[in-house]
């Protein structure tokens, strides 16, 4: 097995870094969990709603969270750009690379796989959010923030310890968000220390393409509305991986591994459909009306039904947890 990436395991942050706090266990990668957070708080300049985690959730260190994700996987790593691709090889900045199975999950961009829709003639959603990691007061929580400084979408705090991320998300992915950065900076009295961003890729491409697997943002597994990515990532990537083990050692046809992903991805396909209809709504809405939903939904039992939703995409991955966690037992949500 052979990673090929551009720049060190670890580099090149562009995620918040929050996820369930078991898929980090999952990963090996407890050790890189910087503090754990019960409830999500959802802010607009008249109200604030707290709406509770059915389980918790925590952010890390990602170069931590790489680096011990990756030692447990046995695989070579070769430090690549990738130029192009004919059939199986894979032209790097290395030399060419010839395998038997290939998968993409080289984010937003789709190394492999040019970013075409495949088959499924779905596009992703391209969001865009940039981040600063600064000192700041002991928080706790998820927080979002709906406030006139970014109409097409959100700011969040997400408290890391002695840090917090802070920054914004452009729905539209608007990418001139340094301004805005330091509008919402100045609500805390914080100033941007380095910052760090990108795209968010939402909305399912079909999820093998000219025979390559794709996962993460290079198939729009990150969700709409959050801009969650981490755990679908990870989610799809271990259904992905049992697949093609499988393969590799008889007990599936390629072509079987191939469609049973392609299965798996298509069961949350409603799911997400869902999720972008909620985005659409979100965009035109006034952050008070915002502001109103999400109290409504608090108080009418909704939340036990948005949040079964939302953790239920992928949740039936098989994935395989990391040591001291029942291994067969696959990663499902926890009900309220």
């Amino acid at each position: 097995m052979l990673l090929l990436d551009k720049a060190p395991i670890g580099d090149g942050v562009t995620s918040a870094c929050g996820a369930p706090l078991e898929i980090v266990r999952a990963m090996g990668a407890e050790a890189s969990v910087r503090q754990v957070h019960h409830e999500i708080t959802i802010h607009t300049p008249g109200s604030k709603t707290v709406w509770p985690l059915p389980e918790p959730f925590c952010t890390f260190d990602y170069r931590q969270f790489c680096e011990s994700a990756f030692a447990q996987t046995g695989a070579e790593f070769r430090r690549a750009s990738v130029l192009g691709r004919t059939g199986s090889v894979v032209h790097t900045t290395a030399g060419d690379v010839t395998a038997r199975f290939l998968v993409d999950a080289s984010g937003w961009r789709a190394a492999l796989t040019g970013g075409k829709g495949g088959p499924s003639g779905e596009h992703r959603w391209m969001a865009f959010g940039v981040e600063t990691e600064v000192a700041a007061e002991p928080g706790s929580g998820l927080q979002f923030h709906f406030v006139p400084e970014i109409q097409d979408g959100y700011g969040w705090v997400f408290p890391a310890g002695d840090k917090s991320r802070i920054g914004v998300l452009s729905y539209r992915g608007r990418t001139n968000l340094r301004s805005a950065l330091h509008l919402f900076l100045n609500r805390f009295g914080l100033a941007p220390e380095a910052s760090h961003g990108g795209f968010l890729a939402s909305g399912l491409r079909a999820p093998v393409v000219d025979g390559v697997f794709v996962a993460g943002d290079a198939a729009g597994q990150c969700l709409p509305v959050t801009g969650e990515g981490i755990r679908t990532a990870i989610l799809a990537g271990f259904r992905c991986g049992a697949l093609l083990r499988d393969a590799r050692e008889g007990r599936l046809s390629e072509q079987e591994a191939r469609q049973r992903y392609a299965a798996f991805v298509g069961r949350s396909r409603r799911k997400y459909r869902a999720l972008l209809g909620i985005n659409a709504a979100l965009l035109p809405a006034s952050a008070s009306i915002r502001g109103v939903a999400a109290m409504l939904i608090a108080r009418t039992g909704l939340l036990r039904r948005l949040m079964h939703h939302y953790l239920g995409i992928f949740a039936s991955s098989g994935m395989v947890p990391g040591e001291g966690v029942e291994p067969t037992r696959a990663f499902r949500p926890t009900r309220f």
